[in-house]
């Protein structure tokens, strides 16, 4: 039984032994993690390995890495069912990953915040906190760290950081529906100068502090966010409209956040 985990540098383990492989290894293992089960073309995985500068791209040395990655994992596990799999598609020679899709962090990640959001768009934000923290947990940092940049690498890094920021807002979300708004306060004061772009950050943190029964820093809030904003050439008709209601005093004081809706199922 292989696991395998991408939410930061690669890590293998079989049967609960590490399995240590080479940068080259490294990245053919991620890049058939990447195609989610999908058969590769020999060629295309060997132009992909070729990226390493460490491989010549020639369907002999892709095939050596394939025996090898092979054995380094039936090493560990002792079985004879391979984990990488050859299967021919129109003809041609191609490559998977035999991997049950659970052993995937990214994918259990995944599967953990479409339930959390779930549970939070169906009013139940504490159980959807508890399930949006044991997503959080399996985040070690940069996503497929060991294949940074390269382009068959970006879509998922984009798709698994975007995933990311879904769960750590879902996630304080669901605990100021819990009634611990002053708790979360300071954290999305963090998360606002991290990540100044961020509309739904602001637009939380304006609504946590109005609801706390400060609205005077939430006004300040107001202005403050909508200056971030527009320092990185956007134009904010959300946080425009919060501004107003804030001042005006016409922000609800209780139920759902300024307009505020999380994807179900973040990626």
């Amino acid at each position: 039984m292989v696991d395998i985990g991408v939410l930061g540098p690669l890590a293998v383990s079989a049967a609960g032994r590490r399995v240590r492989l080479g940068p080259v290894l490294k990245v053919l293992l991620l890049a058939l993690v990447c195609a989610r089960g999908d058969r590769i073309p020999a060629g295309r995985l060997a132009s992909l390995l070729s990226e390493t500068g460490s491989a010549d791209g020639s369907p002999a040395t892709l095939r050596s890495h394939i025996a090898h990655l092979r054995r380094e994992i039936a090493g560990a596990t002792g079985s004879r069912d391979p984990v990488v799999v050859t299967d021919h598609v129109a003809g041609v020679t191609a490559y998977g990953l035999s991997v049950d899709r659970v052993r995937v962090d990214a994918w259990r990640f995944t599967q953990k915040i479409a339930d959390g959001l779930r549970e939070l768009h169906d009013g139940d934000p504490r159980r959807a906190g508890d399930t949006l923290r044991s997503a959080i947990v399996l985040w070690r940092g940069q996503p497929l760290a060991d294949a940074a940049g390269r382009a068959f690498a970006r879509p998922e890094v984009s798709r698994l950081e975007s995933s990311y920021r879904a769960a750590v807002l879902a996630r304080i979300q669901a605990d100021a529906q819990s009634g611990l708004r002053s708790a979360v306060i300071g954290e999305l004061e963090a998360l606002a100068q991290d990540w100044p772009a961020d509309e739904a950050v602001h637009e939380l943190l304006i609504t946590c502090l109005y609801r706390s029964g400060r609205a005077a820093e939430a006004a300040r809030a107001c202005r403050a966010a909508v200056e971030a904003v527009q320092a990185e050439g956007l134009d904010s008709r959300r946080l425009a409209a919060l501004q107003v209601d804030v001042l005006n005093g016409t922000l609800p004081v209780a139920g759902e956040s300024h307009g505020l809706m999380l994807p179900i199922g973040a990626g």
